[in-house]
C-alpha cells in the first residue's frame, strides 16, 4: 500500500465517496430484502466464518466480508444487551459473548489488513489512546489490493 497517496485531500475524498457509495449501495439492497435472503447472509458473513476461520490469521478477507462480519456482530451485541436489560441475570451472557468473539474478530482484522498489504502487527495500533482505533478503521476502510500481494491471491 502507497500511503504518499492519502497526503492527498482529493484521494481521501475519493475513498471516503467509495465507501459512502457502498454503504448506500447496500442501504438499497436492505429495502428489498426478504427473510431467506438475510438468513443466508447472516449464515454467510457470520455463522460460517466462525465455523471455519475461527482461529484464521494468515490470508486475506475483502472489505465486505469485514463489515458485514462487524454489522451482523453489533447486532447481536445489541440484542444481548437489549435482553441484558429486561433481565438482569443475562448480563453474563453479554460478557460471554464479547469474550467468544473476541479472536475471530482480531483474526478478521488482521486479514483484512493483509488485504491491503499490511503486517498483522498493525492491529497494535488500537491500543494507542483515542487516535488508535480510528487510525484502524479507516484502515479497514480502505480498498484492498487488485491483485495477488505477499499475504494471498485476491480476497473474496
Amino acid at each position: 500500500m502507497d500511503f504518499s497517496t492519502l497526503k492527498n485531500i482529493d484521494t481521501l475524498k475519493s475513498l471516503a465517496k467509495d465507501v459512502c457509495g457502498d454503504i448506500v449501495t447496500e442501504v438499497k439492497n436492505l429495502k428489498t430484502v426478504n427473510v431467506e435472503k438475510a438468513k443466508t447472509a447472516l449464515n454467510v458473513y457470520f455463522v460460517d466464518y466462525l465455523k471455519n476461520n475461527y482461529l484464521k490469521f494468515d490470508g486475506r478477507v475483502s472489505r465486505r466480508q469485514y463489515w458485514m462480519f462487524a454489522l451482523y456482530s453489533s447486532l447481536i451485541s445489541i440484542i444481548i444487551s437489549f435482553l441484558a436489560c429486561i433481565l438482569p441475570f443475562l448480563s453474563i451472557l453479554s460478557l460471554l459473548y464479547v469474550l467468544a468473539i473476541l479472536v475471530p474478530s482480531v483474526g478478521l482484522g488482521v486479514r483484512r489488513l493483509h488485504d491491503i498489504d499490511l503486517s498483522g502487527w498493525f492491529f497494535l495500533i488500537c491500543l494507542i489512546p483515542f487516535i488508535g482505533g480510528i487510525a484502524l478503521i479507516l484502515l479497514f476502510c480502505l480498498p484492498g489490493d487488485a491483485g495477488k500481494n505477499k499475504f494471498d491471491s485476491v480476497a473474496k
